[in-house]
């Protein structure tokens, strides 16, 4: 099989700890350098992920093509436990390849297409107590990975349509304790589901500009995978094919400003409403019938379908984001910019995981462009501000990790991206 470069950017894409719950802020790097404020900003064919209504709109054809790198730093503790793990170090590298066209000289209509890492989570604890006063492993990584193609439309000069068909690919693997009796260790989970999108662009005068963009939800329920469950010295390890249900990527409305005071600055400010309370409610895992004679079956069901193990309550909320961003050109070559991004977490106290910390909430910016004739360069640096939030539920279907249990987490970001118009 032919490896193109679209198919090339999602085989390398990983997973990573997004940071407003499990989305990434920004699309692209001049995005990221003003913290994400980009529905109502005219773009290049960096902006294919976002609002498709301004995609394309600063260049006849370009093609873009970029990396993030992403950088937890996670902590697990426990005071009633005297519990206090940092997570092991992690660089995750999220790459993008776009491009964008109008269809002719004189077309109302844009075409582009894209392949990013929307986002995702995971985590790495070794050396977790267990129950049975030994050490395992608490491992988690969750990916989300998008091919999106879009159109958009010139209705007026002063009004644009865009509409977006989007696939989305998940992968999921973790480990609970899989060196111990009772523990798990889930790999190979993955599923691909689809979405649409349909943005406007709406231009009041020279100085202000509006924009607005709706996404669906992504129904998945990934499976492929196997579950292999320790049930100590009497039976050992024993595998099964594996399943996760109802793991679901949020549906996402978003309202944009930019805003030129003169013909050096930009201003944007965007919210954002993003629906994880219809997409991560209660996560199912479900395993198949063990192996033919395997003693004290478990899980019977004889007929070789699945049957469910366990539930994730995961019960996120709803959660608003809200985006500022400003751009400085200091010449017709250089461009400095810097941004805030605030989004209150949508993971409830009372249903926290080490496994699943998307709890990250305020975000500082910067960012650098260079327009090098038909080449510009931009870079950014994201830093997501620690953030920690303790789980006191007694209640183990909801909380097996103990009452009191506290994650820690923040993070940096480097962003780099490129793109040619010709």
């Amino acid at each position: 099989m032919r490896i193109t470069p679209v198919l090339l950017c999602l085989l390398l894409a990983g997973s990573a700890i997004a940071t407003n719950g499990m989305n990434m802020i920004s699309y692209g790097a001049r995005s990221a350098g003003m913290a994400g404020a980009d529905a109502a900003v005219l773009t290049d064919a960096s902006g294919v992920s976002g609002n498709p209504a301004v995609m394309g709109k600063t260049s006849e054809q370009s093609i873009a093509a970029g990396i993030s790198l992403l950088m937890p730093q996670l902590n697990v503790s426990n005071d009633n436990m005297g519990l206090d793990i940092e997570g092991e170090s992690q660089v995750f590298p999220l790459p993008s390849l776009a491009f964008a066209t109008r269809a002719g000289s004189d077309s109302p209509w844009i075409i582009g297409i894209e392949a990013y890492a929307q986002g995702g989570m995971g985590v790495d604890f070794q050396n977790f107590p267990t129950s049975a006063t030994t050490s395992d492993e608490l491992m988690s990584s969750v990916m989300f990975m998008r091919l999106t193609g879009s159109v958009g439309y010139q209705v007026s000069n002063a009004f644009s349509l865009g509409l977006s068909a989007m696939a989305g690919y998940a992968g999921m693997d973790f480990s609970m304790f899989p060196e111990s009796q009772g523990g798990i260790d889930v790999e190979g989970l993955s599923d691909i589901g689809y979405a649409g999108k349909i943005g406007m662009h709406y231009k009041m005068c020279d100085k202000i500009s509006l924009g607005a963009v709706y996404t669906t939800e992504t129904a998945l329920d990934m499976d492929g995978g196997t579950a292999t469950l320790n049930f100590g010295s009497q039976s050992g390890k024993v595998e099964y094919d594996a399943r996760m249900i109802d793991f679901n990527w949020p549906a996402e409305l978003e309202f944009g400003i930019a805003l030129k005071p003169g013909s050096r600055f930009l201003i944007a400010a965007d919210a954002k409403m993003i629906s994880w309370s219809s997409a991560m409610e209660v996560v199912g895992l479900e395993v198949s019938s063990p192996p033919d004679g395997f003693p004290g079956n478990p899980f019977p069901n004889g007929q070789g379908g699945y049957t469910n193990t366990s539930d994730f309550q995961m019960n996120w909320e709803d959660q608003w984001v809200y985006a500022l961003g400003v751009e400085y050109s200091i010449n017709p070559v250089h461009a400095v910019r810097a941004g805030f991004n605030y989004g209150k977490s949508p993971v409830p106290d009372e249903y926290l995981s080490p496994l699943f910390p998307a709890i990250v909430e305020q975000h500082a910016t910067l960012g650098y462009g260079a327009s090098l004739g038909k080449w510009n360069l931009d870079f950014a640096w994201e830093h997501g501000f620690e953030n920690g939030q303790t789980n006191n539920n007694t209640d183990l279907t909801a909380n097996p990790f103990g009452q009191g249990i506290t994650v820690d987490h923040s993070q940096n970001t480097i962003h780099f991206q490129t793109s040619y118009s010709f």
